[in-house]
């Protein structure tokens, strides 16, 4: 009997024991919540000045940005303005390129006594003088390209002959290889001459012309001077020809280079 009522008491103090530690318990929980929750209000990761921190940040990355994208337009500008520059450079070189000769070398003109570009030298016959590829134009704008001679004081060309006495009526040009017995009249460009009898009125045949057999009576020479009197065989070998003019008026002496 003893023995039971030692274990009961012991049972009774031990639930007692477990009752008041749990109750002590319990508030301490909560006072440990409590405190978890201030600490947690006061740590620098939950801070609300972080959001303002991050929201300057991100004004501060897209002002950068606009920055970048300011100096990427001008760059381009300027990336532009040389492409540019370097294509008209590009135009300057092919444009001398062209006006060079195929030996590498540029092309050699004749200039008069005003500096002014008569045409380019296309080359020099049996005694060494100069052609030059010139145009001109008739009355009716008809185009005519022809070489002519080159001397210092003046340009020569084919022989001008007259139907009529003292280098008068129709003019005709005497082929350019009829003192080798060759006749035919131009082909793929005119022939001219210059007719100093009547102030140096270049006369042009077109390309292609057909010769034609004429008498003639009057030549007109390079000197100045008409020789009037008869020629040659009756019914020469000639070309019709026409007066034809420069775009504009070269003046002696004339010059290569």
């Amino acid at each position: 009997m003893r023995m039971r009522a030692r274990v009961w008491s012991i049972s009774i103090g031990t639930l007692l024991f477990v009752f008041l530690t749990a109750a002590t318990a319990v508030p301490a929980a909560r006072a440990d919540s409590r405190n978890d929750s201030r600490h947690d209000s006061r740590d620098p990761r939950h801070d609300p000045r972080d959001s303002d921190e991050g929201r300057h940040k991100l004004t501060k990355l897209r002002q950068e940005v606009d920055a970048l994208k300011v100096q990427l337009a001008a760059a381009n500008a300027a990336l532009q303005q040389q492409i540019t520059m370097l294509a008209a450079s590009l135009n300057t070189l092919e444009a001398r390129l062209t006006a060079t000769s195929p030996s590498g070398r540029s092309s050699t003109s004749v200039f008069d006594g005003n500096a002014k570009n008569v045409g380019e030298v296309i080359g020099v016959d049996d005694d060494n003088i100069p052609w030059v590829l010139t145009t001109a134009h008739d009355a009716n704008a008809q185009s005519y390209t022809f070489a002519l001679k080159v001397f210092p004081g003046q340009l020569t060309g084919g022989n001008i002959l007259f139907a009529g006495a003292n280098c008068t009526g129709t003019a005709y040009l005497e082929p350019l290889a009829v003192f080798r017995g060759v006749y035919f009249g131009p082909s793929a460009i005119s022939i001219a001459g210059v007719d100093y009898v009547h102030g140096g009125v270049v006369y042009a045949s077109a390309a292609g012309a057909a010769v034609t057999q004429v008498d003639l009576a009057s030549r007109a020479l390079e000197s100045g001077s008409c020789f009037t009197g008869p020629f040659g065989l009756p019914g020469s070998y000639v070309v019709p020809a026409a007066p034809v003019t420069f775009s504009t008026t070269f003046t002696p002496p004339y010059m290569v280079r």
